[in-house]
C-alpha cells in the first residue's frame, strides 16, 4: 500500500513529497503439545508464535525494517538443555529490532545497521510468577552488516555485533545464600552479584557459493563466528577456592565457530514434487579462563568452561501441490558431541574420574508436516525426539543421560 503526501514531511520543509511503500509481513502460529521425559509427561500446553515485519520502502535506496518476534512456549523443547529433567518449564520471549537497509544505486552491496532488544522469561515451576525466574534475561545491542549479492541469490556477508546481556533476578536468589542444600559453601564464581551478566563483541562472516558456478545445482554455505564474552562481576577462582587476586580478575570467554553446509534442491516427477536435501557440519571451540572449586570434595578443577563441539546433521524437505501454498514434509537428524577440556567426569557417587574429561553426545530427530487448508492458512504437525548420553553418571542436581520427546499440532497464518 502507499502513503501519500504526508510522507513529504519526512524529507524537510519545501521538498517534494515521496511515496512510501509499506510491504506487510505478518505470521502467527498456534499449536498445542506435550513434553515427555523418561516415563513422565507434561500436561497439554499451548504454544504461540507471532511475527510482524512491515518493510517500509522510503525510496530506491533506503528501506526501514522494523521487526517484532513474540514466542510463548507452553511445551518445553527437546533442545532446551537447562533443567532437562523438569517437566513443567514454560518460556516466553519478545524480540524487537529496528534496522535500516541501504542499497546503493547500481550496486550489488547491501548495508544494514540495526538496534536490537530481547526480553526472555523462564518459569521452572507452576507457582512461579512471570518475570521472577532465576534465568530471566534481557539483551540490548547494535549490529552492522554488509552483504554483497554477487550472483543472485548467492552472496557473502560480514557483520559486527555489540550487545549486553543481564539477568536481573539471578543475584536475588543464589547470592543471598551462603551454603548449598548440603551445607557446603557455594561455588564462588556463581555466588556473587550479577555473575551471569556479559558484555559481548562478535564478528560474523558467511558466504554461499554456487556449484557449478554458471549453472548451479548445489549451494555450498560457509560460516564463521568469533565472539569475545566478558563477565565483569564473575571473579576467577584460584586453587584454594577463593577469588583470584591477580590479573585478570574476571572471567573471559573466547568463542570460535566454523560451519559448513550443502543444499541440493531438485524437481521430481515433472516438477510435481520438489525436494531439498541438506547436510551441515562444523566445529566450535569455547576457551575460558574460569575454573571451578568443589567445596564438598575440596577439589579444584581448572578450565571447567572450555569445550569443543562438533555437530553433524542431514535434512530432507519435500513440497508438492500449489507452489505458492504447497503441502510440505520435513525430516532432520542431528548428532552433537560436546567435549569439555578441563571439567572432569564423575561416577554415580560423585567421585571425580581423574584423566577422564566430561563429554556428552546428543542425537535429535525431527519430523514436520504442513497442509494448506485455505489461503494463508496451514495445518502443521511437528514431533521431535532427543537422546543424550554422557560419561558423567552423577545426576543429583542435573540429568546428563536421558530421552525426551515433544509433539505439536496446530495451524499457521501468513499475510
Amino acid at each position: 500500500m502507499t502513503i501519500g503526501a504526508a510522507a513529504g514531511m519526512l524529507w524537510g520543509q519545501g521538498l517534494p513529497a515521496r511515496a512510501v511503500e509499506v510491504i506487510p509481513l505478518y505470521r502467527i502460529s498456534l499449536t498445542g503439545g506435550q513434553y515427555f521425559f523418561a516415563s513422565d509427561k507434561s500436561n497439554l500446553n499451548a504454544n504461540i508464535k507471532a511475527t510482524a515485519a512491515p518493510a517500509v520502502k522510503l525510496d530506491e535506496e533506503w528501506t526501514l525494517l522494523p521487526l517484532y518476534n513474540g514466542n510463548f512456549r507452553g511445551t518445553k523443547s527437546v533442545n532446551d538443555t537447562v533443567g532437562s529433567g523438569t517437566l513443567f518449564q514454560q518460556g516466553m520471549d519478545h524480540y524487537l529490532s529496528f534496522a535500516g537497509l541501504y542499497k546503493p544505486e547500481d550496486s550489488t552491496w547491501r548495508f544494514k545497521p540495526a538496534v536490537n532488544y530481547k526480553l526472555e522469561f523462564l518459569k521452572e515451576t507452576r507457582d512461579e510468577t512471570w518475570g521472577k525466574g532465576l534465568f530471566d534475561y534481557q539483551t540490548v545491542g547494535v549490529e552492522l552488516a554488509a552483504e554483497n549479492v554477487y550472483k543472485e541469490p548467492f552472496s557473502y556477508r560480514l557483520g559486527y555485533e555489540f550487545f549486553y546481556t543481564f539477568y536481573p533476578n539471578y543475584q536475588s536468589l543464589e547470592s543471598q545464600a551462603g551454603i548449598d542444600p548440603n551445607g557446603n559453601r557455594l561455588n564462588r564464581e556463581n555466588a556473587g552479584t550479577d555473575v551471569l551478566d556479559t558484555i559481548n563483541n562478535a564478528l560474523n562472516a558467511s558466504i554461499s557459493i554456487p556449484v557449478p558456478y554458471d549453472e548451479p545445482k548445489v549451494a555450498l554455505n560457509l560460516g564463521y563466528r568469533a565472539a569475545w564474552q566478558r563477565y565483569p562481576d564473575q571473579p576467577i577462582i584460584a586453587q584454594d577456592g577463593e577469588p583470584n587476586d591477580h590479573k585478570p580478575y574476571n572471567r573471559q570467554d573466547f568463542y570460535n565457530s566454523l560451519t559448513v553446509g550443502v543444499t541440493y534442491p531438485r524437481s521430481l516427477m515433472a516438477d510435481a514434487l520438489r525436494m531439498n536435501l541438506g547436510f551441515h557440519t562444523g566445529v566450535s571451540h569455547n576457551g575460558s579462563n574460569q575454573n571451578t572449586y568443589d567445596a564438598g570434595k575440596t577439589r579444584f578443577i581448572s578450565d571447567s568452561y572450555g569445550y569443543y563441539s562438533v555437530p553433524v546433521g542431514v535434512a530432507l524437505g519435500l513440497a508438492w501441490g500449489d507452489k505458492k501454498n504447497p503441502s510440505t514434509a520435513d525430516l532432520g537428524c542431528t548428532w552433537i558431541r560436546q567435549q569439555y577440556l578441563g571439567r572432569l567426569a564423575q561416577d554415580e557417587n560423585g567421585t571425580y574420574l581423574d584423566g577422564e574429561r566430561q563429554r556428552q553426545d546428543r542425537f535429535v530427530l525431527g519430523l514436520g508436516y504442513g497442509y494448506p487448508i485455505a489461503p494463508n492458512f496451514r495445518l502443521t504437525a511437528q514431533a521431535s525426539v532427543a537422546r543424550a548420553t554422557s560419561n558423567t553418571k552423577f545426576e543429583q542436581s542435573y540429568r546428563y543421560t536421558y530421552t525426551a520427546a515433544t509433539y505439536l499440532l496446530g495451524f499457521t497464518y501468513d499475510y
